[in-house]
């Protein structure tokens, strides 16, 4: 047979399984123990023979299943999910094992969509299948949906309480929640029950330690430290939670033990550094502090620290040259200053604190003369100068209108608000002449104060547009 004709074949075979099996071939089904293969976990070897199955074989439940079962040994994840599904076309009824497996591997290949229906059916089986609803509930954790997780954990915990890895889910769902109080009570409910788990201990005690709860996290510390003697991982917690409780002698000495047993992590330097600092060992104090540094330079706090132990003890010029870095690393920066401002500015034109808002959008124009700035500025200022009854708030608008009118930039776009705004500042000009006034006081948004003389009036109301004929005509 010719490789063009094999392939050909062996495409129409497998057929929407997307398995490897159906080959023409001598060998049977019966001629090997493929489920026994799989109890041995031979998986490659059930998949070497599955490349010479026959055809009648993939309408064989038991077969079909060991090999589906022999993917996801392999980690071949859409292997598994094409060949358990083809297991149910096999029956008239899918059995709940069955159906928690597909739903099984579309999670692991990502369809969470079609897990949680798959799971949903092995549950209409049986409600209190205990596989499919700890599942569901990982699902549902992994998905975000907090809330349909911790219903199902609870109720599985409430079928069997004693279980730790049912109470750590409960801890899990509650700190994606931030509700630490509710996430720490089962967290340590479920290190009682298993405190050898040094990961279930480090969980319980970065909560306690979040709460401001480091006298109880201390305790826990010990505990796992006589099932875990030496974990790294315990041991810069316990040196955490009394750096937390202000025991820095202590501290000390658990973050120094770690330094000495290579622990070089960025936290143990820096901690390790400050609790030498706190305990007095200024000069010990600069060695952790300086590793520390050198692994982050932006770190206000050690940067702080390292300048001060050095000015303890030798180094002063170097010290004054970390408090100048530091000085620079306090200033805020520029960029997220002025949009912090500018997000004021809109907020207070939301609630109609119109002058607050004016103020704001008038000091960042005069940083940076941004367009948008005046556009803020107008928007929240807008309207007839002659119809502010209040004295302060018509100087107010005539000087917006005046800025607008020489800021603004008069082109296409813009034409409709200048010629807007010439219509107003005429008005108000004929308003001076009747009342033979020939200057007017102005007061900026920020408080400063101006005048406007009648020919510099003029002078504006010439620069500006005025209103397209067909308004005119329209009007």
């Amino acid at each position: 047979m010719s490789c063009s004709k094999y392939q050909t074949v062996r495409r129409q075979a497998f057929g929407l399984l997307g398995c490897v099996l159906l080959l023409g071939g001598k060998m049977l089904a019966q001629d090997v123990d493929l489920q026994s293969l799989v109890y041995q976990k031979q998986y490659e070897a059930v998949v070497g023979h599955a490349a010479r199955l026959q055809k009648a074989d993939s309408a064989d439940y038991r077969t079909m299943y060991a090999v589906a079962q022999a993917y996801e040994g392999l980690l071949r994840y859409r292997d598994a999910y094409n060949c358990y599904r083809h297991c149910l076309t096999l029956g008239d009824v899918a059995p709940v094992d069955l159906l928690n497996a597909v739903a099984r591997m579309a999670a692991n290949i990502g369809m969470a969509n079609e897990a949680e229906s798959y799971f949903r059916r092995a549950l209409a089986v049986d409600s209190v299948d205990f596989y499919a609803n700890y599942q569901l509930a990982r699902l549902y954790f992994q998905s975000g949906n907090y809330v349909e997780a911790s219903a199902l954990y609870t109720f599985l915990s409430d079928r069997h309480p004693d279980n730790f890895v049912l109470l750590r889910g409960l801890g899990d769902c509650f700190s994606r929640m931030d509700l630490l109080p509710e996430a720490a009570m089962f967290y340590l409910q479920a290190f009682n029950l298993n405190r050898e788990n040094t990961g279930l201990a480090s969980v319980l005690v970065n909560t306690l330690l979040t709460l401001d709860q480091a006298a109880a996290a201390i305790p826990v510390c010990d505990t796992a430290l006589v099932y875990n003697p030496g974990s790294t991982l315990i041991l810069q917690n316990k040196g955490l939670a009394l750096f937390t409780a202000r025991e820095y002698e202590r501290a000390d000495s658990i973050y120094s033990f770690l330094m000495e047993q290579g622990d070089s992590t960025y936290l143990t330097l820096k901690f390790g550094g400050f609790a030498k600092y706190y305990a007095g060992k200024f000069l010990e104090a600069i060695v952790p502090l300086e590793k520390a540094y050198e692994r982050d330079t932006t770190a206000l706090d050690v940067c702080m620290y390292l300048g001060s132990a050095l000015g303890r003890t030798y180094d002063r010029p170097r010290a004054y040259g970390l408090f100048d870095r530091a000085d620079a690393l306090m200033q805020p920066n520029p960029s997220l200053t002025d949009l912090l401002m500018q997000f004021k500015g809109e907020t207070y034109g939301r609630d109609r604190r119109t002058e607050e808002a004016v103020a704001i959008f008038y000091t960042l124009w005069k940083k940076n003369k941004r367009a948008d700035m005046l556009s803020r500025i107008w928007t929240n200022s807008s309207g007839d100068i002659l119809k502010r009854e209040d004295e302060s708030r018509r100087r107010r608008s005539l000087f917006v209108h005046v800025l607008m009118a020489t800021e603004y930039e008069n082109n296409e776009q813009n034409g409709q608000i200048l010629s807007y705004i010439r219509n107003q500042l005429q008005k108000f000009g004929d308003d001076m002449f009747f009342r033979g006034l020939t200057e007017y006081p102005m007061l900026a948004p920020d408080g400063g104060k101006s005048v406007l003389t009648v020919d510099r009036l003029r002078e504006i109301i010439r620069q500006l547009p005025e209103k397209p004929e067909n308004e005119q005509e329209h009007k």
